[in-house]
């Protein structure tokens, strides 16, 4: 008798617990961002009474595959990775990441102090490298300030990603690209190092908190409510992040156009 009591009470647990897998997208070493987003990972076990089970992952490919084999229930990534997750499984934004008091970031266009190159239009034959193949301020929006000044793919000698900012950086500093494309507070680390800022774009959202439409209501509000009320200060510094933001639709209004600058630019593929 006892054993059948045992026996129900794990089929009952079981049936109704819930295990959250979280998935982001690294923006540097995975092993680091692991231990960040661990502590998150923990912190949202915590505050909804849920294992949850942390992927970190240095390409936008892995994630989007994570989400096609396995079940994805919260990922945070860069905002044009959200809108590629999107078609992939419905998703909705429920936090944006504030991050030293602002939610939104630009893309720039950086050549070296000494370039002969003084505006964007001067780019045409130039050979440029991005810190990124997809995501919105280090590709698409550096990619968005060519396009507004008249400067197509056939006009550019060269196109690449370089991986990161840094690398994008570097490439130019070396003279191996002309300009790259990266992020804004990429770009101002590296002012005093040998480079300007050759154009800037509008701002888009830093990184998006995405929460798949199938988690149980429930536990959606469980996860809102831990993102949006987190103040634990190690947390915080820990994830580099000065909280987690209710997002407003007009900050994707730009940025759900990737496909269109994207598209123009054939040569970063």
């Amino acid at each position: 008798m006892v054993k059948i009591f045992f026996l129900l009470f794990f089929i009952f647990f079981n049936a109704f617990s819930y295990e959250i897998n979280f998935a982001v997208l690294s923006s540097g070493s995975t092993i680091e961002e692991y231990k960040k987003f661990k502590a998150l990972s923990k912190y949202l076990e915590r505050e909804t009474g849920e294992k949850v089970n942390l992927f970190v992952v240095r390409n936008y490919k892995d994630i989007l595959d994570l989400y096609r084999y396995e079940h994805i229930d919260i990922s945070i990534t860069c905002p044009v990775v959200f809108y590629k997750i999107q078609e992939i499984e419905p998703v909705e934004s429920i936090a944006v990441l504030k991050i030293d008091g602002m939610v939104m970031e630009a893309g720039v266009i950086v050549v070296r102090k000494d370039s002969p190159i003084k505006s964007v239009k001067d780019l045409k034959g130039a050979k440029i490298t991005l810190g990124s193949s997809i995501c919105a301020s280090n590709c698409v929006m550096p990619l968005y300030i060519l396009s507004v000044n008249d400067i197509s793919y056939e006009d550019i000698a060269d196109m690449w990603s370089s991986g990161s900012d840094k690398a994008a950086i570097l490439a130019v500093l070396a003279g191996l690209a002309d300009a790259a494309g990266v992020k804004e507070e990429s770009a101002l680390l590296y002012i005093d190092k040998g480079i300007r800022i050759l154009g800037k774009s509008p701002y888009v959202p830093r990184y998006v908190v995405a929460l798949s439409k199938e988690v149980p209501e429930p536990l959606k509000e469980r996860i809102k409510n831990a993102l949006y009320n987190l103040k634990d200060k190690k947390i915080l510094s820990l994830l580099g992040i000065d909280s987690f933001e209710k997002p407003k639709p007009e900050m994707f209004r730009l940025i759900k156009n990737y496909n269109a600058v994207l598209g123009q630019y054939p040569i970063i593929k």
